[in-house]
């Protein structure tokens, strides 16, 4: 057996306790609890007491980072990764709900753009001023008022300076721990 088999080998058998897993993916301990008693996170055993996990719990926790990132829930990450006679069928159909749910946040987001980009290159003194701001306004004010206004998820805080800074903006990320 070649060298790069030996690291192989010792990979596959590498265990994380649970402090180790966490603090590597960024998380608590106690995240990595809650993904065990949702089903879907299974510890290989205990070391000293503590939970440690093997590469097949690191795969499995990739599979919780993916599907989390992807938008799932905990609930709907339990029912795909959990679903009884296969979960591709599932998953297929989950991912043609949520690439639909994306097109949609896609489209929003570029109109979104286009129109803070109008207001970057905005020739007005102040956007009151401005007839496509005013009618971006109204048109907004009508679907409102006719209840047709969807609800939607805010974008994150960017940690915008008070209007007249010249300042650099705070880092926004330290807000949002994961």
């Amino acid at each position: 057996m070649g060298n790069a088999d030996a690291g192989a080998d010792e990979n596959e058998r590498r265990r994380f306790d649970i402090a180790e897993l966490a603090a590597l993916a960024g998380l608590q301990p106690s995240a990595l609890r809650h993904y065990e008693r949702e089903g879907l996170l299974t510890p290989s055993g205990r070391v000293g007491g503590r939970r440690v996990y093997d590469n097949d719990g690191l795969r499995q926790l990739a599979a919780i980072d993916f599907w989390q990132e992807a938008g799932f829930t905990l609930a709907e990450i339990a029912r795909l990764l959990n679903h009884a006679d296969g979960s591709l069928n599932e998953a297929k159909t989950v991912a043609a709900d949520r690439i639909a749910e994306i097109e949609a946040l896609v489209a929003e987001a570029l109109q979104v753009k286009d129109f803070l980009t109008h207001v970057l290159l905005c020739v007005h003194e102040e956007l009151t001023e401005c007839s496509e701001y005013n009618a971006h306004l109204t048109e907004r004010a009508q679907r409102i008022s006719s209840g047709e206004a969807p609800r939607r998820q805010r974008a994150r805080p960017l940690g915008l300076r008070p209007f007249g800074r010249h300042s650099t903006p705070r880092d926004a990320s330290s807000d949002h721990p994961r």
